[in-house]
């Protein structure tokens, strides 16, 4: 007995201390029109642990109330920014999770009150990971002295920088840090580049962390972009030579371009380096493992030089509208170390377009990448979509659930395969911001909403760009004094075996 009603009392207190603050007006008129707010979080799909979305109501008038309300829990809030405490937003998602949290906004004119068209939170009892990490950039052509790749606690606010690039560089050596991955979701395997002064890859394995080189005189270039394989030791990596294009006039405003690359597989414990795919006149980038660990996707384009007074790179340049990447894939042999025949899964290039940045969800079920005219690169390229081929069915279309009208790359899946975050341009058309969108089993997906911040105001005038969305069930527990440290010592250089044909 002296349970229930302790049980009952802090239900009741729960209930009370969500009702605190602004009272909703008594009398009211009703309008069939939804408020204006920013970010945009009208009918969304949300994690059941995630921190609170606050938002700004952006509808003019001379003073605002909003009620958040799930099953018998409320909260109000008076003002025209919304900022629900962590304690009383954990509150409502308890009541609405597998419901909805309803979100109404009265707005006062002239002493006058009206109540918009209410819209609501969808609340998804799918988790999302706790943590993501991203790279923070200027939205610059060419600097990078001023950047971080920096780890976030979906469930809070609470952000932390994994490694500064400004640690190790020097006024006259400049230093560039990038491609940052994990195995398996998790930190104690995992890896990020530096380049140019004191350059190398920053490896942990199995929680130990070290430096290595992992250019060789046999492969084009050191390893570039990552992955893991979630079952055996090993990475694969593209090596790439790139170089960038800028417009005066094109709305792409920057090429990135694939000139060379291959793809190369790394063994931590033998530290050898092998090649998988380098043919010379194909491009093979962004290697991705499937969930079993046995196949090896990739993009790959063929190019031939038509101008016999141009070499490859030159034509390349002159010609990088006419270069479309299909999505293949290789059976690997772990115990051969081998890989089969190439099978083309999606060709994009019949299509007249191309395919890049293969990611597949870990239940293997759906293969999502993003899709644009031509090249690589798509984070510039305006007319850049996600798609998801269903791996079972090989039915594929654009997810426009969760598309915008400008570019969206960078992608990928949370552990559970119900969540995907992604880089998208479509704020400002400068700055890439963070979206999260709900994926079902059936591969539809929810609309995306922006990363939530502790302020609305955040985006308004923060200056950097995030690239690179990675999601991770734990934070990285080395500081970033720690990683300096090692990053200022030489690297531990790999070996080279013979191609794994």
């Amino acid at each position: 007995m002296k349970t229930r009603i302790l049980k009952l009392f802090s239900l009741t207190l729960s209930a009370v201390l969500l009702s605190c603050g602004p009272a909703v007006p008594e009398k009211f008129g009703e309008l069939r029109t939804l408020p204006s707010i920013y970010p945009d979080y009208k009918d969304v799909t949300i994690p059941c642990n995630i921190a609170p979305l606050t938002f700004d109501i952006t509808t003019e008038a001379d003073d605002y109330v909003t009620r958040l309300s799930a099953g018998d829990a409320a909260l109000v809030v008076g003002g025209r920014s919304v900022k629900p405490s962590i304690d009383e937003w954990r509150g409502l998602l308890e009541k609405a999770t597998g419901a909805s949290v309803s979100v109404e906004v009265f707005t006062a004119k002239d002493g006058k009150w009206l109540l918009h068209k209410p819209f609501v939170f969808n609340v998804s009892p799918d988790t999302i990971d706790s943590y993501i990490s991203y790279r923070l950039i200027p939205p610059s052509y060419v600097c990078y002295e001023s950047l971080t790749i920096s780890q976030r606690n979906l469930t809070n606010y609470d952000e932390d920088v994994i490694y500064n690039n400004m640690l190790v560089q020097t006024e006259n050596q400049g230093q560039c840090i990038n491609c940052h991955a994990y195995k398996n979701y998790r930190t104690d395997n995992m890896q990020f580049h530096m380049r140019q002064f004191k350059g190398g890859t920053m490896f942990v394995h199995n929680g130990e962390a070290r430096k290595v080189d992992l250019s060789t005189d046999s492969t084009l270039s050191a390893g570039v972009y990552p992955s893991f394989n979630p079952v055996y030791d090993v990475v694969a990596y593209s090596v790439n030579t790139t170089g960038q294009i800028f417009h005066t006039k094109n709305a792409n405003k920057v090429e990135v371009q694939d000139l060379e690359s291959d793809v190369i597989i790394y063994d931590p414990v033998a530290n050898t380096v092998t090649n998988v795919a380098n043919s010379k006149n194909d491009l093979e980038v962004f290697p991705w493992w499937s969930p079993d660990g046995l196949w090896l996707y990739y993009g790959t384009a063929h190019f031939e030089v038509k101008d016999t007074a141009n070499d490859l790179m030159t034509e390349e340049i002159m010609r990088y509208r006419d270069i479309k990447y299909d999505i293949v894939r290789r059976k690997w042999d772990p115990v051969a170390k081998t890989f089969g025949a190439t099978d083309t899964v999606f060709a994009a290039s019949e299509l007249g377009k191309s395919a890049t940045f293969p990611r597949i969800s870990p239940d293997g079920r759906y293969l999502l990448f993003a899709l644009g005219e031509y090249g690589c690169f798509h984070v510039w390229h305006k007319d850049a979509d996600l798609y998801i081929y269903d791996l079972n069915t090989k039915d594929c279309r654009p997810l426009s659930e969760a598309n915008s009208s400008y570019a969206e790359s960078y992608h990928s899946w949370s552990s559970n395969s119900r969540w995907i975050l992604f880089a998208s341009r479509r704020d400002d058309t400068n700055y890439t911001r963070l979206y999260i969108a709900h994926v079902d089993a059936a591969g539809k997906a929810s609309k995306a909403f922006l990363l939530p911040q502790q302020s609305p105001h955040f985006y308004n005038f923060f200056d950097r760009s995030y690239n690179v969305p990675e999601f991770m069930v734990e934070p990285v527990r080395f500081t970033p004094h720690e990683f300096a440290e090692l990053a200022r010592g030489d690297a531990q250089k790999v070996k080279y075996e013979s191609d794994s044909k």
